[in-house]
């Protein structure tokens, strides 16, 4: 069988490896829903939703969710569980001022620096005043390590503080993506920019590796409105 090597813009390919990820999900989805707290009536916009089982879980806990990507081919699929009027499939379909949570999962680390600016934009303008941004993504402090529970990612030789591109094999579904390397201070200064207030920084809870690391796979920042 062909090893699959996506790019941001071909998430359709692997959609049923996406849906059926169970260790991605209780590292990162779980988390992410348990720092949210009481979701009950709270408009979220999932921004870069991919097959929505993020918004399935908040719904399940009588969240109103909208769910935003630009992959036609994802939002397709997507229509025939969820309404039509609940799907963003262009920036101006979002509407301003509106969201007590957006949230943007692992969609920065694949998109270039520029777009993680206007990415950003997006998101703040679409919440209330005071809403809460979580954005979140793969622990760039791990990046020297090879291999985790969830993936294995190609060295490249470059430091911590230099923004690089690297290849990483998603263990769930065995095919390969680029990821974007940037420091987690890049990320805050951005924020910073944006009109962003810091929060918080969580990391995803540690494991044990092979008794050779203790891993944090994931961060999510708590930015606020």
């Amino acid at each position: 069988m062909e090893t699959k090597v996506i790019r941001h813009n071909e998430w359709h390919e692997v959609y049923e490896e996406l849906s059926a990820e169970e260790l991605k999900l209780s590292v990162y989805d779980d988390f992410i829903i348990k720092i949210m707290g009481d979701v009950k009536d709270k408009k979220i916009l999932d921004f870069g939703c991919g097959p929505g089982v993020i918004g399935d879980a908040l719904e399940e806990h009588d969240a109103n969710v909208d769910d935003y990507d630009i992959n036609e081919m994802i939002l397709k699929i997507l229509r025939k569980r969820v309404p039509d009027k609940k799907i963003k499939h262009n920036p101006t379909e979002i509407d301003i001022n509106t969201y007590d949570f957006v949230l943007c999962n692992l969609v920065l680390c694949i998109v270039e620096d520029d777009e993680v600016s206007e990415i950003m934009k997006i998101i703040y303008n679409s919440l209330k005043n005071g809403g809460i941004a979580l954005v979140g993504f793969c622990n760039p402090k791990i990046f020297n390590i090879h291999e985790t529970k969830l993936d294995k990612r190609h060295l490249t030789g470059k430091r911590y503080k230099q923004n690089h591109e690297y290849l990483k094999e998603k263990k769930e579904g065995g095919y390969f993506i680029y990821e974007k390397h940037r420091p987690i201070e890049w990320y805050s200064n951005i924020f910073k920019k944006t009109g962003f207030g810091m929060s918080k920084i969580f990391f995803t809870d540690p494991y044990d590796w092979k008794g050779k690391h203790k891993i944090k796979d994931f961060v999510i920042f708590k930015l606020k409105k």
